[in-house]
């Protein structure tokens, strides 16, 4: 449960001037970085990587429209939370067992960190065979996912050790990874500069590449930003911290500087930096973040710029591996009702499953895994969805507190109307039904 010092705390908070209070809540927020550090994986990095070196600018519009209507969900996880109710238990009381325990807990979240694993274990022994590469030593993928594993496994298991010091340790070092992304990234940019008409153009006129590969970019770009293993981590790692009625502005302020912001701002930089660097060239492939390096290493050098650049991208994968892992094995526990005790052999075993992933060093086109992985998935979140929306104004489920707000459920409709059409669109773009 909260220590009755946290409620106190923002208590205080709440008397406290804004940059004060600020601070405040970026110390004691957690939930929703660790849910940006999971959704900033490897879909969401390749998509941004092939859309600025592919497109350039023309595919921001599709960060804030995705991201943003995904905050309404978001939204709900904050009430569900603060109320202290999980989602799964409230599912499988209204909606069956099918929906909740088995469509969102399984196959919705730990079905999607097992298979989803797969592209972060790929794209991140990827990234450290080349970093060995430019340092001299050769570390290949079939010997480095080893050391990728060790890690990702290690941090993992830390969540909740020692009760809420290893709950805290793990959101610092979301915290962490975040900033480092933007650092590594940020750094990149300054030295690339910012086409600032292009950017403002891409991010209020919609366009939509033509063709198949456009439209695997769309979906990917689209359904990396938030979905149901999202809208099930916020949850329960509220639940976990202890969240009630007093964490609700705390929560707000979670999900919009600890997941939207950082969602928004490292997507852009990175969609921007390949659009200033590889777009000119022509470069949109497997190789786009060796190519990249290559091309920086003129204007910052060789020496740090690669394991600068390098670790950058590797924080991406490392922190959406542990995420993942996390929320899956939250999700088995509530599937089967199970108590969440991080020091049993059943807790370490379903933490560990998505590790399976080790295999995808062996595959040879690692970005294309990740965005077929990622299109696959968009199927997965239409009936998930529904049903949220659908607690969220059952008077059975949240009583008084339930959605009243038209504005509210008319901002969900749109991310559910979003979320079908993505699902549409790949299935008709597989089949070859859609036009090019």
């Amino acid at each position: 449960m909260t220590e009755p010092s946290e409620v106190v705390q923002l208590e205080e908070l709440r008397q406290q001037p804004p940059l004060r209070r600020f601070a405040g809540y970026f110390r004691l927020g957690g939930p929703g970085f660790m849910d940006a550090a999971l959704t900033l994986g490897a879909g969401t990095l390749t998509a941004a990587m092939l859309s600025g070196a592919t497109f350039g600018y023309k595919t921001v519009w599709l960060l804030w429209v995705s991201m943003g209507l995904g905050m309404f969900m978001m939204a709900a996880m904050a009430r569900f939370t603060t109320r202290g109710l999980g989602v799964i238990a409230l599912q499988d009381r209204y909606h069956g067992w099918v929906i909740g325990s088995l469509m969102t807990a399984l196959i919705g979240t730990a079905g999607v960190a097992i298979v989803f694993n797969w592209g972060q274990v790929s794209l991140g022994t990827y990234l450290m065979e080349l970093l060995a590469d430019r340092l001299g030593y050769a570390f290949p993928q079939r010997w480095n996912w080893i050391l990728y594993v060790a890690l990702t496994s290690w941090l993992t298991l830390s969540y909740g050790r020692k009760g809420r010091r290893g709950i805290r340790f793990i959101e610092t070092f979301m915290k962490v990874s975040i900033g480092f992304m933007l650092l590594a990234f940020g750094a990149c940019l300054m030295v690339t500069g910012i086409d600032w008409s292009a950017a403002l153009h891409g991010s209020v006129v919609p366009w939509l590449p033509p063709g198949g590969e456009g439209l695997d970019l769309f979906v990917a770009s689209s359904a990396a930003a938030i979905g149901v293993m999202d809208w099930f981590l916020f949850n329960y790692a509220g639940l976990a911290r202890g969240w009630g009625k007093a964490h609700e502005p705390l929560a707000r302020f979670d999900m919009s500087i600890g997941l939207f912001l950082p969602f928004i701002l490292i997507n852009f930089i990175v969609i921007a930096v390949f659009a200033e660097t590889l777009l000119p060239l022509g470069i949109a492939s497997d190789a786009a973040p060796n190519e990249l390096a290559e091309r920086l290493e003129p204007l910052l050098g060789t020496s740090w710029a690669p394991v600068l650049f390098y670790l950058g991208f590797l924080a991406v994968p490392i922190s959406t591996t542990v995420g993942m892992s996390i929320a899956g094995a939250m999700a088995i526990h509530a599937a089967f009702g199970w108590e969440r005790d991080t020091s049993s052999w059943r807790w370490r075993i379903s933490a560990l499953l998505p590790q399976i992933g080790f295999l995808a060093a062996w595959y040879e086109r690692p970005v294309w895994l990740v965005i077929a992985i990622g299109a696959f998935l968009s199927l997965t979140v239409n009936i998930v969805a529904w049903s949220m929306y659908l607690l969220l104004n059952d008077k059975r489920a949240l009583g008084d507190d339930r959605c009243r707000s038209r504005f509210w459920n008319f901002g969900l409709l749109l991310q559910i109307t979003l979320l079908n059409s993505i699902a549409i669109i790949y299935v008709f773009n597989r089949l070859g039904w859609w036009f090019e």
